[in-house]
């Protein structure tokens, strides 16, 4: 039986959120998502940066005596990626039930932790597995930091602000790449340069994650969950600084696109109406994801 359209307080929350303009308090919402972004792309990044520290300590080798030898580089880089497709596969969906907010958050604290344990490991098992735990904490992070964004700005903006994102995102790429040429022929305080280079990454993203704790949970997220009265109160905190710094007040909401009220199900894109498009996205992506960050990890 179909459902009827209707105007749910979801779909008035994002009617409420369009009309915002892109004010300072805005731009520091999507600053903060993004400087998790910053931080996935700098543990993604390091591998081939931090790859002749390791030779040198003796942890890995450059070639791979067996398809699933332990002692190579590639099962360094072969544990990151193991990792992020458990946490993109298994894990993202806790952003649904627990709410962008709270996996955005506790998936960089993850991630933190399991990258601060693999500094100090000495022996290829020990790196992998910290590594793949690691993974597993940016898989998720990644995921949560695109809705996270689509969900707090208004849909006008995400083109530019998803092209802010990624900018900001991308700068640990040139960045680890220094720090690693600086550090890996030293050791200080007796640790190996390339172990500075990942404490560097995961005690910074620590500090952001204090800063982080400043950001609203998403509105919609709140009222598709029915919590009705928690988006609002967020929603309405958001509006009056939004129209404090544009000075003038806010322009009345459209009215509200009605939408199905029921529950999407993960089954739904491969309906005869999505499924093209999900087989063309899938396919443009499993290759994206070896032509990028494989290339890149060997390259870098």
């Amino acid at each position: 039986m179909e459902s009827t359209l209707i105007a749910t307080p979801a779909s008035e929350i994002t009617a409420r959120l369009d009309r915002l303009p892109m004010t300072r308090h805005m731009w520091m919402l999507v600053l903060l998502i993004s400087l998790g972004g910053w931080f996935d792309t700098y543990a993604i990044f390091l591998t081939g940066s931090i790859a002749p520290g390791m030779f040198a300590d003796k942890i890995f080798t450059p070639t791979t005596v067996s398809l699933f030898g332990f002692t190579g580089l590639a099962s360094f880089i072969a544990a990151l990626f193991a990792g992020l497709f458990v946490g993109t596969m298994f894990f993202t969906r806790a952003a649904d039930r627990f709410g962008r907010r709270t996996v955005f958050t506790y998936s960089l604290v993850w991630y933190c932790i399991a990258t601060l344990v693999m500094a100090f490991q000495y022996t290829p098992n020990g790196v992998n597995l910290w590594r793949f735990i690691a993974g597993i904490g940016i898989g998720v992070e990644l995921v949560t930091v695109d809705t996270f964004i689509s969900e707090l700005v208004p849909k006008r903006a995400r083109g530019k602000t998803f092209a802010i994102q990624q900018s900001i995102g991308f700068i640990p790429v040139p960045l680890v790449a220094l720090l690693a040429w600086v550090l890996n022929p030293m050791a200080p305080f007796g640790l190996s340069g390339w172990r500075w280079v990942v404490i560097i990454g995961s005690v910074g993203a620590i500090v952001v994650w204090f800063v982080r704790l400043k950001l609203p949970e998403s509105p919609r997220w709140l009222a598709q969950q029915g919590r009705v009265d928690e988006a609002d109160r967020i929603m309405r905190a958001i509006e009056t600084k939004v129209a404090a710094q544009s000075g003038r007040p806010l322009p009345a909401p459209e009215p509200p696109v009605a939408e199905d009220p029921r529950r999407g199900t993960l089954s739904e894109i491969f309906n005869p109406a999505y499924r093209s498009r999900t087989i063309m996205l899938s396919v443009a992506n499993f290759f994206s994801t070896i032509g990028f960050y494989g290339f890149a990890n060997w390259v870098l």
